[in-house]
């Protein structure tokens, strides 16, 4: 801290612009390299920070054992989440004839849909871009809904001729 502190007074010393620089990305190190004269105050107290951090991994009771390098390795086999997992769901699996009658309530709930889709189109005025705008939204969820209600029909009854 007291070299950053060090080395941001000596960029506002040489113009506001290299102080504000200093706390971009690669400041510090433009700054240090465009000005070595200025900045080595501040570099004694950075290499003195080395020793302090040497001291404290040295000096703790149980050394650099504590550390525990191999264990990150160890997680890094494991798995990500457990088998039954919440997100893992078991899907019921409906039998033909429930599939059928549910795609037929839905092409049911698309075709009045449709029609309020074109009660909206020909009450809406070219003018009104708030309402083309919703509408072409409602439309493209629409033409989405169907299209996932042909593919499924079409898996369900086959291909039409």
């Amino acid at each position: 801290m007291i070299g950053r502190i060090l080395l941001i007074g000596a960029a506002f010393g040489v113009s506001v612009w290299w102080g504000l620089g200093v706390f971009l990305p690669f400041g510090p190190m433009l700054f240090r390299l465009n000005y070595p004269d200025r900045a080595p105050v501040s570099r004694y107290f950075r290499l003195a920070v080395l020793p302090c951090l040497l001291a404290y991994f040295v000096f703790q009771p149980s050394g650099f054992s504590k550390l525990h390098r191999l264990d990150v390795l160890k997680s890094a086999n494991a798995p990500a989440a457990p088998k039954d997992h919440y997100a893992v769901e078991k899907i019921e699996q409906l039998d033909l004839a429930e599939r059928r009658d549910a795609n037929h309530r839905e092409f049911e709930r698309l075709n009045a849909w449709s029609g309020a889709l074109r009660l909206k189109k020909r009450d809406l005025l070219h003018s009104d871009v708030q309402g083309n705008i919703a509408y072409d939204a409602e439309l493209g969820q629409y033409e989405a809904a169907l299209a996932k209600a042909t593919a499924e029909k079409q898996t369900l009854f086959g291909p039409t001729k």
